[in-house]
């Protein structure tokens, strides 16, 4: 009875304990901005063929170069809708180009002819998903 009574007055004394364990994680994260592409911006170095101009980005650093993502929309009204590139719309073809802090936009006529640059705004949302290198 002695045990008995020693055993339940230990287990009132020294209730259960439980570890608690704290994980931090890192978590990617993904990041936007939208740009507006006013009719002056785009610049020809072939006489008409192409076109071109640079988004100054300095967020486009050389850790997401190495192991994140870049993608870039562009929307032809306004933001009411936005379509990835590269892509061909009405006959042109749009793409981009990223290196260390920016990102080259340029658009070429898919039949190999000369255009006219953009008239009208064009917005360029840009997006960029920072990765982690696998092992």
């Amino acid at each position: 009875m002695k045990l008995l009574t020693a055993l339940t007055t230990m287990t009132l004394l020294f209730p259960a304990c439980t570890k608690t364990v704290t994980q931090i994680q890192e978590v990617d994260q993904a990041f936007s901005t939208i740009y507006t592409l006013n009719p002056g911006r785009w610049g020809s170095s072939d006489g008409g063929f192409s076109y071109s101009t640079s988004l100054n980005v300095p967020e486009l650093d050389q850790s997401m170069l190495d192991n994140g993502a870049v993608v870039v929309y562009l929307s032809f009204d306004n933001g009411a809708n936005y379509e990835a590139i590269p892509e061909v719309f009405d006959g042109i073809s749009y793409g981009s180009l990223h290196s260390l802090g920016q990102i080259t936009l340029d658009l070429h006529a898919v039949d190999g002819s000369k255009l006219n640059p953009p008239g009208a705004a064009i917005l360029a949302k840009v997006v960029l998903i920072q990765g982690t290198a696998l092992p």
